[in-house]
């Protein structure tokens, strides 16, 4: 899957000097899903962005958009929603909280929002979703001093801890933030320590978890996983007190994409890969970017700079090659997305016969095309306000 780890966009100290620089002809064509202040959190196959927009200035709801405009996915009697993952069957992932302030999941399929409770004992977030509708999710029990696990919640609403990466303090932490479509995790793991955690990143699968190795330091975190098992996220580097840089986890290799040298002050982080490897994320000096195999290039020089966006949080990247981000343009952020115009010149690396087997999505049945139809044709689709 393409998730995304969220970050506050408020935290980068961005300059974009460099990314303003257009390229020779725009590659991608920026279109804007969600109403002012929204904000982007991932995108399937067939294109469809999830996000989240305020409602008030207390609250927030999960949206989708198809295309047509914008679905509100409501709050099941709750506060406030978010949506922080869709799959290629068009499920919706999201958390929401309750009257009583409790946080919960829910899934949003066929114009019906189902509430799906929490990890047993435990404050609960939910973070990504499947094909096959399996769900990631961690949380820490209540009142207790014990660290968040990490959780593998199946479609039958069971749940297996995933346990953590070795160490010797009895206290530990995982996260578990992304998912595949084989059941492959990855996230943050390591002890319990004050003031900081030395967080390892690391893959889960079949119930064994593996460091993923470092960069000289910690904390480190993976944030999203594809089909391949290829994993993008952050990693920490020792040149700098708080440099951390974008890296791309594969074939047993941790290799960081953020190629500025060490004596130069670094702050990139990886949020979306998908089946082709191709990497997308934030950076101190790209703002957006998109590695595809060869370098990190700033999304602001592949668009047309003419109507004054700045792509500065792309979050999750689909075979296709279209991104979903969120975006400011005077002062204001959108949700919006990337389409691609032109291909890019960068060849993407060739896969094994038994990844390409991997990738396939079985195409829907004719009963679940057609409740699908009569459920779009329900949704109260509403205008993107601008």
């Amino acid at each position: 899957m393409q998730r995304r780890h969220f970050i506050s966009l408020s935290l980068l100290p961005l300059t974009f000097a460099a990314a303003q620089a257009a390229a020779t002809y725009p590659e991608y064509r920026v279109t804007i899903v969600g109403p002012p202040n929204s904000t982007a959190a991932d995108i399937n196959k067939a294109g469809v962005v999830v996000g989240t927009y305020p409602v008030s200035a207390t609250a927030t709801h999960g949206f989708l958009n198809r295309g047509k405009g914008l679905v509100d996915l409501g709050t099941l009697g709750g506060t406030s929603s978010r949506a922080v993952a869709i799959n290629d069957k068009g499920e919706v992932l999201g958390n929401w909280a309750s009257r009583a302030g409790q946080a919960r999941g829910f899934i949003y399929y066929h114009g019906r929002q189902r509430d799906i409770g929490i990890i047993p004992g435990r404050f609960s977030i939910f973070t990504d979703i499947n094909n096959a509708g399996y769900i990631t999710a961690y949380g820490a029990i209540v009142d207790s001093f014990e660290g968040p696990h990490g959780f593998l919640r199946a479609p039958n609403g069971s749940y297996r801890d995933i346990g953590h990466l070795p160490t010797d303090n009895p206290l530990t932490i995982t996260t578990a933030l992304a998912l595949n479509n084989k059941n492959q995790i990855t996230g943050e793991s390591g002890p319990l320590t004050f003031p900081d955690q030395p967080l390892r990143a690391y893959i889960w699968t079949k119930g064994t978890i593996r460091d993923l190795g470092d960069l000289g330091t910690e904390p480190n975190g993976g944030t999203a996983i594809n089909d391949r098992g290829q994993i993008t996220g952050y990693a920490s580097v020792p040149e700098g007190f708080r440099d951390r840089v974008a890296f791309l986890y594969s074939r047993g290799r941790l290799i960081d994409i953020d190629r500025r040298p060490a004596t130069v002050e670094r702050f990139s982080h990886g949020n979306g890969i998908n089946n082709l490897g191709h990497v997308v994320g934030t950076s101190d000096h790209l703002s957006g970017f998109i590695y595809r195999g060869r370098r990190m290039e700033s999304l602001n020089a592949l668009i047309d700079p003419r109507p004054g966006w700045n792509i500065v949080n792309p979050q999750a990247i689909n075979d296709a090659g279209q991104i979903a981000a969120t975006a400011i343009r005077g002062g204001v952020q959108y949700a919006v997305r990337l389409d691609l115009i032109r291909p890019s010149l960068e060849a993407p690396p060739p896969m094994d016969a038994d990844e390409e087997a991997a990738l396939a999505v079985p195409a829907p049945s004719a009963e679940e095309a057609a409740a699908e139809a009569e459920a779009q044709a329900q949704e109260k689709v509403q205008p993107v306000r601008q």
